[in-house]
């Protein structure tokens, strides 16, 4: 019997074998292959018309699932996904898969994902539950960061998270808001190296914990760099992140400390002075309170000597 939508299919595999054994020879052929595919879909609608709408259970959502867990750990392109899925919207599902149950799927590129294990994680499923719930408590953006973070003390957020919660796509924004004006001790990878670009973690909601005022003065590059020269430890007790935590001290984190001027001189100094590496080191915050403590001390010391 006469069927035109298999005879489309023949010629288009006829024209994929040539294409593979030509590709083994030289590159190129992208612009074949797009049109062989094409030709597959348009065989498909023939035979088949136009896609019904799913059973529940077997849409888009469990198509994208079901071709994750057959390629774990292996980098997935959007078109392909899409082409799996059958719908435009496919980065929907791919987020509902990861926000309401917790599959552990990375976006690794503009639009490229990877699934790092087959099996949901139900800590993480809770995560973005709660992000969920958070999300959608009235107020602004920051205020949802907020309420997200204290939520999460000491656990490890993502940039993506925050701006889930937030509604916008300026989370790192308000983190430094939140860290700069606020005074939050929020880390990211400049404090702590453990961390990702775009992973921060709240050490303290504890208004006692909050930073030194005079840290927002030192730009993000020169954390870095006298960070990563004192190995990401403090100068005065020796521990870093990890060693606090051992010992108990959850609260750890990192500031820098001027060597040459006690905290109301500081602003006198000139810029280059006050933002010389050599003139910086790195100390915990508990270590930095009794320093500067100790210096006010001395400075007091000395003006009533001079009197």
């Amino acid at each position: 019997m006469h069927n035109p939508a298999s005879e489309r299919l023949l010629a288009a595999a006829a024209s994929l074998k040539a294409l593979a054994a030509k590709l083994s020879d030289e590159s190129g052929g992208s612009e074949d292959l797009d049109r062989i595919i094409a030709e597959i879909v348009a065989a498909r609608k023939a035979q088949f018309g136009s896609r019904p709408r799913s059973r529940k259970g077997q849409g888009a959502r469990a198509k994208l699932l079901a071709y994750f867990q057959e390629n774990v750990g292996r980098p997935i392109d959007g078109e392909e996904l899409q082409a799996v899925s059958g719908i435009g919207e496919w980065a929907r599902r791919v987020r509902e898969l990861r926000v309401e149950h917790g599959y552990d799927i990375e976006q690794v590129g503009r639009s490229t994902y990877v699934m790092h294990s087959s099996e949901p994680d139900p800590a993480l499923a809770a995560r973005w539950q709660l992000a969920n719930s958070i999300r959608r408590q009235p107020g602004g953006g920051r205020s949802r960061i907020e309420a997200f973070f204290e939520a999460n003390v000491g656990q490890v957020v993502t940039r993506e998270q925050l701006d889930y919660v937030a509604k916008i796509k300026e989370g790192s924004r308000r983190v430094r808001e939140l860290r700069d004006e606020e005074g939050w001790p929020i880390n990211s990878h400049i404090d702590e190296p453990q961390l990702a670009p775009g992973e921060y973690r709240l050490v303290s909601s504890d208004p006692q914990d909050r930073r030194d005022p005079l840290q927002r003065d030192y730009a993000e590059g020169l954390r870095e760099q006298v960070f990563s020269r004192d190995n990401y430890s403090c100068q005065s007790c020796g521990k870093d992140r990890v060693k606090a935590e051992q010992a108990g001290d959850s609260r750890f984190y990192l500031e820098l400390h001027h060597k040459v001027a006690v905290a109301d001189e500081l602003a006198a100094l000139p810029k280059s002075e006050r933002n010389d590496a050599a003139n910086l080191l790195t100390l915990c915050h508990s270590c930095h309170n009794l320093e500067t403590e100790k210096l006010k001390r001395a400075k007091s010391a000395q003006r009533k000597g001079d009197r």
